[in-house]
Order: structure tokens, then C-alpha cells, then sequence
């Protein structure tokens, strides 16, 4: 056994240093599903140095497949991410693919057992039993960004995209203030989990602490920019008292024209997901107020580190953190694509 670092923890387990902190020193209560993530990442870092003290990326030389169906900004920064990763495996684009693409090309990468698989896909019933299927021959397979059922996959990498909702209905009932009024909510399609707990975690947000306001509509754009654009357009002529608008998936360059496009006497107050080269001149210009966002290239890091890891013995979600992004603090993996 080796001695383990803080960092590394960190690193491992995508926890803050006061939480990783907390737990190993008993200073104040830790969740016992994180305390559980950081005992197995210790379990793991101590007996075998995987990856530890290297100067490569995690995925250098990885054998692995992706198959992404992302909206254009978020795609572009993952496929940077996973050149500079070294990994050597296919890089399957999917942006906006129909769901028969999709998993035809998931069918035929799951016929290689031998080669992990790391996907990003709505949560549909055949793909999640090919993946089933597959898993049951031998296949590795983790959910990015997007989780899937539980035998689809053996771990999922992402945020915790019911306190993203949270947040956002945070964000919208504070800078409303106490007055009732009537929000919309956008969604890409609620067969992405990612949308449907972001979704969830909104309204639950708004019921417990601002009940004052309501969400009278939603709009599906199937993270499409032109899609988008005419769902947001549709609801803004059927709600034209609407105040505030939470974009829970793609297509956010639609959200802003809809809106500009209808000469809202006052603007509606937008808090969309995902910080690149689409939505990161919407936050400079104002177009959108607040974006949440987690580094795709740490999403796709975290993969790749618990791929070349031994099978997971604890808890099979890598929870990642996200801030609240705004014209003032854009990051800088915003300019990583």
C-alpha cells in the first residue's frame, strides 16, 4: 500500500478539497455515498498506482469508443478533449442523429466486447437492451453527461442534474423577487435523463421555495438551434407574460432569437446549461443571464480514469461539480473546442 494524496483524490473522485477533507479527518458530516467514494478511490490509489505520478493523460493510449449525441457546442469541445486525451478508438459525432443511427452504430461497436464503450444517448428501450446484451458478454460501458438505466451501463460520469435544476430555480425566484409569475421551461427531449432530472429538479426547486411561480409551458426542441427556435416562438405567443425561461438541454442560439426575434417589451430573464463557442457569446452579449456548466474535458477525463481502472466496488456514479457562469466569469474551457 502506498500513501495516497488529497489531490489525487480529487482527482479520482472530481470532489472539492474541503469535502475530501471532511471526510478523511472527520471534520464535519459527509454524505455517506461520498464518504463511500472516497474510501473506494483510497481502496484503489493505495494498492495499485494507476495512473498516479504520470505525466500523460489519463487516456493515453486507451482503447476505447465513443458514441455522442450532443448539442453542437458541447460536441466540439468533447472532440477536442478526446484528441488531446491520446485515447485511440472511434469518435462517433451524433449530433442530432436519429435513434436508429444511433443504435445501429452502437450494435456494431458492441460486437468487439474487448473494447469499452463510452456513450452519451436519450435512455430508449432498445438501446438500452443492446447494451444490456453486451454487458452480459463482457463489454464495459459508462454513461456520459446523460445517465441510462442502471444494467446499460457499468458507470455514469456527470453532474447532479437535479440540484442543476435546483439551482436554476434558484437563480430564477431570487432575481424575481416575491412577485407571482408565470416561467417556461425548454427541454431537448425528456428520453435524455439529464434533461428529465434537470426538469424535475426545477419544479421540485420552485415548489418548496418560491411557489409564487408557476410553469404554465414547455417547449421541446430536440437540442436543435432551429427546432428551438420555433418551439421558444410558439410559447412566447401563447404566454406573453412569460418572465423567465430554463433551457435544460441544447439548442440555446434558438432560445436567444425566439426571444429577440418576438421584441419583448421586457426581457426574459434565461438561465440555459453548457458554456462553449455557441452559448459563450450569448452570455457576453446578455442574450442569456446564467449558464451551469461542468468541463466537458473533466467528464471525458473521469471516463477514461475509471476505465483503466479495475471494475468499480462502490458507488457507480462519478459526481462531477458545476458552477454558475455568467458574462463575468466565463471559463476557460469555453475556448477549448
Amino acid at each position: 500500500m502506498r500513501r495516497v494524496g488529497i489531490a489525487e483524490i480529487m482527482r479520482e473522485t472530481g470532489l472539492s478539497r474541503a469535502t475530501v477533507d471532511r471526510a478523511l479527518n472527520g471534520r464535519g458530516r459527509v454524505h455517506a455515498r461520498t464518504r463511500a467514494a472516497i474510501e473506494e478511490s483510497l481502496r484503489r490509489l493505495g494498492q495499485a498506482d494507476v495512473l498516479a505520478g504520470s505525466d500523460t493523460s489519463p487516456g493515453e493510449g486507451a482503447q476505447a469508443d465513443i458514441v455522442l449525441r450532443l448539442g453542437r457546442g458541447m460536441m466540439d469541445q468533447m472532440r477536442a478533449a478526446w484528441r488531446r486525451s491520446g485515447a485511440r478508438g472511434a469518435f462517433h459525432d451524433l449530433h442530432l442523429g436519429r435513434e436508429a443511427e444511433i443504435l445501429a452504430i452502437v450494435r456494431a461497436l458492441c460486437e468487439d466486447v474487448s473494447r469499452p464503450l463510452i456513450v452519451c444517448a436519450k435512455n430508449t428501450g432498445p438501446l438500452v437492451e443492446a447494451l444490456r446484451e453486451a454487458r452480459g458478454r463482457g463489454k464495459r460501458v459508462v454513461a456520459i453527461v446523460s445517465d441510462l438505466a442502471p444494467e446499460a451501463r457499468d458507470f455514469h460520469v456527470g453532474i447532479d442534474n437535479r440540484a442543476a435544476g435546483r439551482a436554476a430555480a434558484w437563480l430564477i425566484g431570487r432575481t424575481l423577487g416575491e412577485t407571482a409569475a408565470p416561467v417556461g421551461v425548454v427541454v431537448g427531449d425528456f428520453a435524455f435523463r439529464c434533461h428529465e432530472d434537470r426538469e424535475i429538479g426545477f419544479r421540485t426547486g420552485l415548489r418548496a421555495l418560491f411557489p409564487h411561480l408557476a410553469v404554465v409551458s414547455e417547449a421541446q426542441g430536440e437540442d436543435s438551434a432551429d427546432l428551438t427556435r420555433a418551439a421558444v416562438a410558439r410559447l412566447l405567443r401563447n404566454q406573453p407574460g412569460l418572465r423567465a425561461l430554463y433551457n435544460v438541454g441544447g439548442g440555446n442560439r434558438g432560445v436567444a432569437q425566439a426571444c429577440l426575434e418576438a421584441g419583448l417589451e421586457t426581457p426574459l430573464l434565461i438561465v440555459g446549461h453548457e458554456v462553449n463557442a455557441v452559448t459563450a457569446p450569448l452570455l457576453g452579449s446578455g442574450a442569456i443571464d446564467y449558464a451551469l456548466a461542468c468541463d466537458p474535458g473533466l467528464l471525458l477525463e473521469r471516463a477514461l480514469r475509471r476505465l483503466a481502472a479495475p471494475a468499480p466496488a462502490g458507488p457507480d456514479t462519478v459526481w462531477l461539480d458545476f458552477a454558475i457562469y455568467t458574462r463575468f466569469n466565463l471559463p476557460a474551457f469555453s475556448l477549448g473546442a
